[in-house]
């Protein structure tokens, strides 16, 4: 199992919405940021973007998308000497599912969406990727992405039964295809574990950990499974991922970890075992040296909050 398959299987997105937006010229608007997964596919028409993360503008034409995995601040206009007003003031235009915006002139259409994770659960794949991914039109883009992006613009134009529903399961989609367009960029994409699978020999070693990461891995069965030498394996690894093998082991058998904690019927003994170690005192250790808490207290915590809810 590649690590993006282990990683998504384990995604729960929650909350998703969606727009779509005209914004006729001239137009602008501002986001202080929120702590969600965005989409923004620009349908027609062209718009400029800035962030703190990309100070230098960025040029949008129809077919392209960004994404922004975080609270990042955001500016869209048609132009810089156009007035931006709040997103919360564009939000006051809202029509059911639609919203127009601007001063009557040519129109841009975008269809805009986004959902939460819990950030646990992605942790490993957001800490790999930027804040914010734009993928242009003239790249390289799969049938299947392309295929996604028509759908959705066309579901959005013309809704019908179950909408919202088909709306929802195009932006997971949507994601993951993105995903997969970022990480085939490699004049992008240099350093983690996400470029480390376009390398055919450590996309190996990252496959037999995340297929069995229980298993009493060492940098030289590692290194074997590879198809390396040990002190090859081990230097390669550190360059690409940016840490030792073990040490991702060890991150990963944390993060899977969390997951198991998440369900009630789990013993502790049984979610340390899951993930590699032989007894729970040697799982509390490692737990609460890479999360700060003890895995009891970090169950505590979540069924709280679940009793909350």
């Amino acid at each position: 199992m590649d690590p993006l398959t282990d990683i998504l299987a384990g995604m729960n997105i929650r909350a998703a919405q969606f727009t779509r937006l005209d914004a006729s010229a001239p137009w602008g608007f501002a986001s202080s940021g929120d702590p969600v997964v965005k989409f923004v596919l620009v349908v027609r028409g062209s718009a400029i973007l800035t962030s703190p993360a990309h100070p230098e503008p960025i040029a949008l034409c129809g077919g392209d998308v960004f994404i922004m995995f975080d609270a990042e601040p955001y500016r869209m206009f048609d132009h810089e000497d156009s007035r931006t007003i709040d997103c919360i003031e564009v939000e006051k235009l809202r029509v059911g599912n639609r919203i127009e915006v601007g001063g009557g002139g040519a129109v841009t259409t975008f269809v805009s969406g986004f959902f939460d994770i819990d950030a646990a659960e992605v942790r490993p794949l957001v800490g790999v990727l930027p804040k914010l991914l734009h993928l242009k039109l003239d790249q390289s883009r799969s049938l299947a992405f392309q295929s996604v992006l028509e759908l959705l613009a066309l579901e959005t134009e013309r809704p019908g039964l179950g909408s919202e529903a088909v709306i929802s399961r195009l932006f997971e989609l949507l994601f993951v295809h993105a995903i997969r367009a970022y990480s085939v960029q490699p004049n992008d994409l240099t350093r983690g574990w996400l470029a480390a699978l376009s390398d055919r020999h450590l996309a190996l070693s990252l496959e037999a950990m995340h297929a069995d990461p229980a298993a009493a891995w060492t940098v030289e069965t590692l290194a074997r499974a590879s198809g390396m030498s040990r002190s090859a394996f081990a230097s390669r690894f550190k360059a690409v991922v940016g840490q030792p093998p073990l040490e991702y082991l060890t991150g990963w058998r944390v993060h899977r970890a969390v997951r198991l904690l998440q369900q009630r019927n789990t013993s502790l003994s049984e979610v340390s075992r899951r993930v590699g170690y032989e007894s729970v005192a040697a799982f509390n250790r490692v737990f609460k040296r890479e999360t700060g808490t003890t895995p009891g207290a970090f169950r505590r915590a979540l069924l709280a909050e679940a009793d909350t809810i």
